[in-house]
């Protein structure tokens, strides 16, 4: 684990992040490991003192092409098409008190995820980035799927792995241009994303 590739690898995009100056890391960190009774790998607590709830966004994106920044899993999950070979990262959460809080997300998905399992960052339709923390394996959970067997899929063996994953796709335009009205079915994302019920 090498948290030098992984800044190399982030200086390909924009960071949005959402660190405060005023926030101890080290203390929301070791009281967040407390919390969830494990260590975090050393790369990830990095990456959230350094980061914290951040964003990335495509440098490529021009006035013609917009790009959105992906990921490609080792197992395709299965909101993803036969030739799809990526998958959407909206946003990472981090240590702030805010609507990125890494400790709320925690809160909101521990009746829903195994104890050893946390989400780390947001993918499209309310579905979650994790990680397994025993094994630091990074993970995608379909929020519409009930059996917990077949909930989560495989992205990468690591936190590095997938950061390195990351990608710049170009977004598919509607050739109309008109816009797309998104309705959240999940009232446990509603809750993250809004701080309210739908």
């Amino acid at each position: 684990m090498s948290f030098t590739k992984i800044e190399q690898k982030l200086k390909e995009f924009t960071i949005d992040s959402g660190t405060d100056p005023s926030i101890n890391t080290n203390e929301q960190l070791k009281e967040l490991e407390i919390n969830i009774g494990n260590q975090l790998p050393s790369d990830y607590k990095d990456f959230l003192k350094r980061y914290g709830g951040c964003y990335l966004e495509s440098k490529k994106t021009t006035d013609e092409v917009e790009y959105d920044v992906c990921y490609k899993p080792i197992e395709k999950d299965p909101w993803m098409d036969k030739e799809d070979d990526t998958q959407l990262l909206e946003n990472f959460y981090g240590l702030a008190n805010d609507h990125n809080s890494l400790q709320e997300a925690i809160n909101t998905y521990s009746d829903r995820f195994p104890r050893n399992i946390i989400p780390i960052a947001s993918s499209a339709g309310g579905n979650e980035i994790c990680m397994d923390i025993d094994n630091e394996r990074v993970l995608f959970w379909d929020h519409e799927l009930s059996h917990p067997d077949k909930d989560f899929f495989l992205i990468a063996n690591s936190f590095e792995e997938f950061i390195l994953s990351l990608v710049d796709e170009p977004i598919e335009s509607d050739e109309h241009g008109s816009d797309v009205e998104v309705e959240i079915l999940d009232n446990d994302f509603g809750k993250l994303l809004f701080g309210k019920d739908n």
